[in-house]
């Protein structure tokens, strides 16, 4: 018998039921899973893009590709020390 035989055969209530259990386990997969906290040990885990940029700095050290250059007036007194730091 083939599934659209069987599903013409049930009765509304069924079929109300029978979407209603469907609809619960698709949203029970899709729901998404809590961030797990962390010990506070040690360095947190590097995303794919950090690891990406690593890569690219251990290929070519100290390259450019990765620098943005756009000019930007700024207003107001420098301070080197912070600057420096940066």
């Amino acid at each position: 018998m083939e599934m659209q035989d069987r599903l013409s055969q049930l009765s509304p209530e069924r079929r109300r039921l029978l979407q209603k259990i469907l609809l619960e386990r698709v949203s029970a997969k899709q729901a998404p899973q809590g961030i797990p906290r962390r010990s506070g040990e040690g360095a947190p885990p590097l995303s794919f893009a950090q690891q990406r940029l690593w890569l690219v700095d251990q290929l070519d050290p100290g390259g450019v590709a990765y620098n943005m250059r756009f000019p930007l007036r700024l207003r107001g007194a420098l301070d080197a020390g912070v600057l420096r730091r940066a």
